[in-house]
């Protein structure tokens, strides 16, 4: 037995298998927050605790007296962890498959305490809470809607067609670079990132790297939108009618794919731009350009001649990486170049994973998440799909009797 396309049918752990590698841990049927996104974390959460409270050393103790400390606050933490345990119904020394309320509570409060309380310093523990509020928020956002996973998948995506990027990277990068390299061999552009102060520079790309997180998660939507329209011809209604956080999902999964390959032209372009700008703008012309440098330079021998990598040179070239990396994301939406190289393949992506939900819901009943009214809708579009392929079959019968 097949899917469409000749796939092969998957079992139902194989199915969630796929959309997990897929970045798409929501599409799970009876996906929990509490088991699969930080049950999964637990492990690591409990080594951060450990972390925090064996960092609680103080300069003014000596070795031996932090190391008691140490040890104490891990046996504290310990101790608290037991009990928590214990008035949980579980073994002691147990990890939760499923961490809810009063596990993230400790999470949050305990090492915090325990630190507190050791260094007697209690900025510190309150430091540390919030610290692990941003910790649990991370790991709502990046495993939630399955972000390591999906840059986990780009990356050996691009690891293993490395040849196939490399070409699209060789036949795109004349289109990004056009107007770039005209505007680094201007002084004016030098003169500014030479004089222009380091919370401006950071401000600056950061302001960029927001431009292009918002046009591509814009782009993911109108992509992914057209992708689902497109397939409600050719598998069943269920399959295309996704709840509000797995259609999130499956934008979040679209749109970091995307800024993954705008990471890789970004990157690209700001190496080019450092190996020309080491050899090209030699010492004598930044002298006469009246380009000091920054607060920092290296000087670099290459075949007896004097070179110099400087500050002023590497926020050239990540000013033009984050401007090209801009360029691309814009391009990527609008310019038909672009996107039959690189929007194709990830809208065949998405194809294939409509495809495997759709056996995916045949297998488990149906989706669990759908509203009364969408699943009212899809069964009635099923019965007529149903009574087409019923009516379309026994003409085909009809034919065969006759021949």
């Amino acid at each position: 037995m097949t899917l469409p396309d000749g796939e092969p049918a998957l079992t139902r752990r194989q199915c969630e298998r796929f959309f997990r590698r897929q970045g798409l841990p929501l599409l799970v049927e009876e996906h929990s927050l509490g088991r699969d996104v930080f049950g999964r974390s637990a492990p690591f959460l409990l080594v951060v605790g450990v972390l925090e409270v064996a960092a609680s050393i103080s300069s003014r103790w000596s070795p031996w007296q932090n190391a008691l400390a140490v040890l104490g606050g891990l046996a504290l933490l310990s101790g608290s962890y037991a009990l928590l345990n214990v008035l949980r119904g579980r073994r002691a020394t147990s990890l939760p498959q499923s961490v809810r309320a009063p596990e993230l509570t400790f999470f949050v409060l305990v090492p915090g305490l325990v630190a507190g309380l050791l260094g007697g310093s209690w900025r510190s523990a309150l430091v540390l809470v919030g610290a692990n509020l941003a910790i649990l928020l991370a790991l709502r956002v990046l495993v939630g809607f399955g972000l390591l996973q999906t840059l986990g998948w780009g990356t050996a995506r691009l690891a293993g067609q490395l040849g196939t990027s490399l070409r699209r990277l060789v036949r795109l990068l004349p289109l990004v670079l056009v107007f770039s390299i005209v505007l680094f061999f201007t002084t004016e552009l030098w003169q500014v990132f030479d004089t222009i102060s380091g919370q401006a520079d950071v401000a600056l790309a950061a302001f960029f790297v927001l431009l292009v997180v918002v046009l591509t998660g814009v782009g993911a939507r109108r992509e992914a939108d057209a992708v689902l329209e497109e397939a409600r011809g050719e598998v069943a209604p269920e399959a295309t009618a996704f709840s509000v956080p797995q259609r999130r999902n499956l934008v979040a999964m679209v749109a970091a794919t995307q800024l993954l390959q705008v990471l890789v032209v970004s990157i690209a372009t700001g190496v080019f731009f450092a190996v020309v700008g080491l050899l090209a703008i030699t010492p004598e012309l930044r002298e006469v350009w009246g380009v000091s440098g920054g607060s920092w330079s290296l000087p670099v021998t290459f075949l007896g001649t004097d070179l110099v990598l400087d500050q002023t040179l590497v926020r050239v070239s990540l000013a033009l990486a984050t401007f090209n990396g801009l360029y691309y994301a814009i391009n990527v939406q609008v310019d038909a170049v672009y996107r039959t190289e690189l929007v194709d393949d990830i809208a065949a992506q998405l194809r294939r994973v409509v495809r495997v939900r759709a056996h995916y819901l045949g297998l488990v009943g149906g989706p669990t998440t759908t509203s009364a009214a969408t699943t009212s809708a899809a069964t009635t579009s099923a019965a007529t799909t149903s009574a087409t392929t019923t009516a379309t079959a026994a003409s085909a019968a009809r034919s065969d009797a006759t021949a």
